[in-house]
């Protein structure tokens, strides 16, 4: 799994999703603690290739002795300043899309911070960007929503809320999709009983387990 996941070290990717990705395979399987920061160690080298494999051979291997070393070592190198300052100004002129709801906006800024690690901007700088960011349609239902104008209140209060509805939203999916199920299931009892349709019911109810994980 972790050879088919490799990074090879071009300027456009993105280390951090490579570590995230690695650590998320490595979690798949429980050790002790010290034991999982030696096999994080000694099996990261497997993840990478050409550019990104040359670098690390030609580490001092006395220099690099545990895992947290490695990682730093590897974001250092592979998010080189330019990038960082790039991902940092589309942040700056972050804005709504056309047709895009006010969680998918928040999840996308979100997601965008996420590239950008050590951004060094403050909660409340955070929550004026993507206030300003969006139309002026979704501020007033923000703003409506929030009971107030929504960049009174404190960093904390309007995380918290954005967080809140990005929940409520997953949780009403999820609902829709059962409800869709069992109307589906039910449609197909009422026609027939038969093993063709048993069979299909199955195929749909595991579909959808793997659909909620």
């Amino acid at each position: 799994m972790i050879s088919g996941n490799k990074f090879d070290g071009i300027q456009r990717a993105d280390p951090h999703d490579h570590i995230r990705e690695f650590l998320a395979i490595c979690d798949m399987f429980k050790y002790g603690e010290t034991q999982s920061e030696v096999v994080k160690l000694l099996i990261f080298p497997f993840s990478l290739c050409d550019k990104a494999k040359t670098w690390f051979n030609e580490l001092n291997e006395e220099s690099i002795t545990l895992w947290d070393q490695t990682r730093r070592a590897f974001l250092s190198r592979f998010l080189p300043p330019s990038l960082f300052n790039r991902l940092l100004l589309k942040i700056r002129n972050f804005s709504q899309n056309i047709c895009e709801s006010l969680t998918d906006t928040w999840l996308r800024l979100k997601n965008m911070f996420r590239k950008c690690h050590g951004h060094g901007l403050t909660k409340r700088a955070i929550i004026q960007i993507f206030y300003h960011g969006i139309d002026e349609s979704t501020q007033a239902i923000l703003d409506v929503t929030a009971r107030g104008i929504f960049l009174y209140k404190s960093p904390n209060q309007a995380f918290q809320f954005l967080e809140d509805k990005v929940l409520f939203k997953l949780d009403w999916s999820l609902e829709s999709q059962i409800e869709h199920h069992q109307k589906y299931v039910a449609l197909a009892d009422g026609r027939s009983n038969n093993d063709d349709n048993y069979r299909l019911m199955e195929k749909l109810e595991a579909i959808t387990i793997k659909m909620n994980s």
